[in-house]
């Protein structure tokens, strides 16, 4: 993707060398030279650049840390925000150093999630998003707040959930009715279910709002529009009157970050307050909409919001790495038993912790290039979008918001799942808030549930392939769709009568296995949405509700990993990489597509594309060579896991993991730990409620006295 070859002395000024020490052992057996990976994966200009705000983060006292301190909420929320005015203060990056090189904009959000989740969404949400929804939907008249924003004098939020509603927006009941005698809109809460709930920022610090509300005029509803709402004075931080606005409390993780919730009485606001890019009103209350095309609007704004769900992908992928640096690290020094009458093996020795940790290393690598190469296709559409006025930006903005929707959905459940195995693959010191799973855990866990809960997300992509297959099978139409995620689905005819490739070791056959995998759920899923249309008497809602399990959420999954391997063949085919990388990367992507594919056998059994194993003359077998080509390839990355770990984990002051030090002195780091937590050595000040009424014991001659006393 990136790929650049540098002079020896230009690499250790951009990469240095970890320090030596007992991961040496492992990193001594690597086939191939971390840093070349790394600059392949990520380039120079990336890697300087987030070396740059990590070494700025570790040169100043006030983003100082330990991994075993515990911070208040109150402390967490003060110095975060103290933290957010130093980013801004000390600006790593400007406009247009973003439009050259589009790729730092995921690169500031990965350097400062990986060192703090709560500042980096703190950073997103008050600044980024909401400029970004101010720009896309308003004009000139707003850009007054938006340089507020951008010089910290103001700080935004997002306000769309309610209490009620989520991910069903069309169901907001927040009003905003037009008063054509003052030229204001009125906002109000109708009820207490429609209490807006969830916003980031807003719980403390936010002074502007970008709230989502149904826009009504004379006396008729418009739907819902976005309207940019002064929420408090910036100088007192105290709400408005006419708005109620209170701090959500603690969180499972994220506590560094100020969710609100907030309640309209009668909140008047000026009419140029709505966003009004789209749709506008006359000075009587006529409303008017530039876009005529109902398609292209609802394309295009599919497009736009697909841009929260390619970031959750970013943050999924940064913590599955983050996590799976530390476990393989700690794997690799960690010993436990071993043969008779020889030493202790390192645990990444054995089968087991190979098989619980190895694929995620491959799909760490995997996602890590679908993730940017669904970043470049979002930027294509912005720029098709705003700048060249394409006339493909509908159906790029619907298929973003197809792939970008089951990506969100798959790589927070794999970095959900990577995070909690790496925890337990760890044993007890992977329960120590020094570990740093805990906290990739909770902060992770959001990336779950908003921008969409998973399962629901799912739904929006099998909606689009049914979409699609209507269109091809009923409409016969030729499907090209801009980034070619679904155009294997004009052959589908002829990939629902083939076979399953006997040579496992060509992933070219598993991504061949995986089309006939969509084309036979989406095939079956529209035979069982038949059905089900006739059960419910022709109610498609409650068809569809009824083919979600075990068709339309397996369609949409399958739809996900397949393109995810396609796209990782792409970029391994793209340009020639040197092969000591290209021979290790092939590996990864095998590994991954095995160890995907084979949750899905007993559809392919199913569907016939495998021969049975009871079938006279089969000497294939499916299941069993899967899983045998599954453990083969994890322990021959075994040598090489360290290093592929090494190409992702971050710095030590960023990684703050008392087990995955990149020295690999895991057991001075735990002590150290142990020792250095608050209150480790002192007596409870409660001892008292242990010790009243009892004789006090100094000495051995103590115990004796009060033992004798006692017979």
């Amino acid at each position: 993707m990136f790929g650049k070859t540098l002079d020896a002395n230009t690499v250790a000024d951009v990469l240095p060398e970890w320090p030596s020490g007992p991961l040496d052992r492992y990193r001594s057996k690597a086939t191939f030279d971390w840093r070349q990976m790394k600059l392949l994966l990520e380039g120079e200009d990336v890697i300087r650049f987030k070396n740059r705000i990590w070494k700025a983060f570790e040169n100043d006292p006030l983003f100082a840390r330990s991994p075993w301190e515990e911070p208040t909420r109150d402390e967490e929320r003060k110095r975060t925000f103290l933290r957010l005015r130093k980013l801004v203060e000390n600006k790593f990056v400007n406009e247009e150093e973003y439009l050259i090189n589009p790729y730092l904009v995921p690169a500031f959000v990965q350097a400062i999630g990986q060192y703090d989740w709560s500042l980096c969404l703190k950073r997103e949400l008050s600044t980024e998003y909401f400029i970004l929804s101010a720009k896309t939907g308003g004009n000139q008249q707003h850009d007054k707040v938006v340089n507020d924003i951008k010089e910290f004098k103001a700080l935004g939020a997002i306000v769309i959930t309610e209490m009620a509603h989520g991910s069903d927006t069309k169901m907001l009941r927040t009003s905003a009715t037009f008063d054509p005698k003052t030229q204001e809109f009125v906002l109000n809460t109708p009820d207490l279910e429609a209490t807006k709930v969830w916003s980031g920022v807003l719980g403390q610090t936010a002074t502007h709002a970008v709230v989502f509300a149904q826009l009504y005029t004379n006396g008729q509803c418009h739907g819902i529009h976005q309207f940019l709402v002064p929420v408090r004075n910036s100088k007192t931080l105290l709400p408005y009157p006419g708005l109620t606005i209170g701090d959500l409390g603690s969180k499972i993780g994220l506590n560094g970050l100020d969710n609100g919730f907030m309640q309209f009485n009668n909140y008047r606001i000026p009419r140029d307050a709505l966003l009004n890019k789209n749709a506008d009103l006359t000075s009587s209350g006529v409303y008017k909409t530039s876009m005529k095309d109902e398609s292209k609007k609802f394309g295009r704004m599919l497009g736009i919001l697909s841009c929260g769900r390619v970031f959750i992908i970013l943050k999924c992928v940064s913590n599955l790495q983050t996590a799976i640096s530390i476990s393989t690290r700690y794997s690799a020094v960690r010993k436990q038993f071993g043969p008779p009458s020889a030493e202790e093996w390192p645990v990444i020795e054995y089968q087991t912790q190979q098989w619980r940790l190895f694929p995620y290393i491959a799909a760490s690598y995997v996602l890590h290039n679908f993730y940017y190469s669904l970043y470049r296709d979002y930027v294509d559409f912005l720029i098709g979008s705003f700048v060249l006025d394409s006339p493909q930006e509908a159906d790029m903005g619907s298929e973003l918001h197809c792939v970008s929707s089951c990506g969100k959905a798959m790589c927070g459940w794999l970095a959900r799942d990577a995070i909690q195995e790496s925890r337990e693959a760890c044993g007890g010191h992977g329960y120590l808030k020094a570990s740093r799973f805990a906290e990739l855990r909770n902060d992770h866990d959001a990336n779950n549930t908003y921008e969409g809960d998973n399962n629901v997300l799912l739904q929006q992509t099998s909606n689009h392939l049914l979409k699609l297959y209507k269109e091809k099978v009923e409409e016969a139409k030729k499907i090209e769709s801009p980034f070619g995620s679904v155009n294997f689905l004009n052959d589908l005819d002829t990939i629902l009568t083939s076979k399953m490739n006997t040579n496992l070791n060509d992933i070219n056959s598993i991504i061949h296995a995986y089309q006939f995998l969509v084309c036979h759920l989406l095939r079956k899923s529209v035979g069982k949405l038949e059905n089900q249309m006739h059960a419910a008497n022709d109610d498609q809602f409650i068809a569809k509700s009824q083919t979600q399990v075990y068709y339309l959420r397996s369609l949409a999954i399958t739809f996900f990993e397949c393109d995810a391997i396609q796209r990782f063949v792409h970029f391994l085919n793209e340009a020639t990489h040197p092969e000591n990388l290209n021979s290790v990367l092939k590996e990864l992507g095998l590994l991954y597509a095995l160890w995907s594919l084979e949750k899905h056998l007993a559809i392919l059994y199913e569907a016939g594309f495998v021969p049975a194993e009871s079938q006279p003359g089969i000497s294939f077998n499916p299941a069993f060579e899967i899983r045998e080509t599954i453990l083969s390839l994890c322990h021959r990355l075994k040598d090489n896991a360290v290093t592929l770990a090494d190409v992702f984990a971050p710095p030590d002051f960023v990684l703050n993991s008392s087990l995955g030090c990149s020295d690999g002195k895991i057991y001075e780091h735990i002590f150290d730990a142990l020792t250095h937590n608050k209150g480790a050595f002192d007596r409870p000040d409660w001892f008292k409620e242990f010790t009243e009424n009892k004789p006090e014991i100094n000495s051995v001659d103590d115990v004796t006295t009060v033992m004798k006393a006692k017979l």
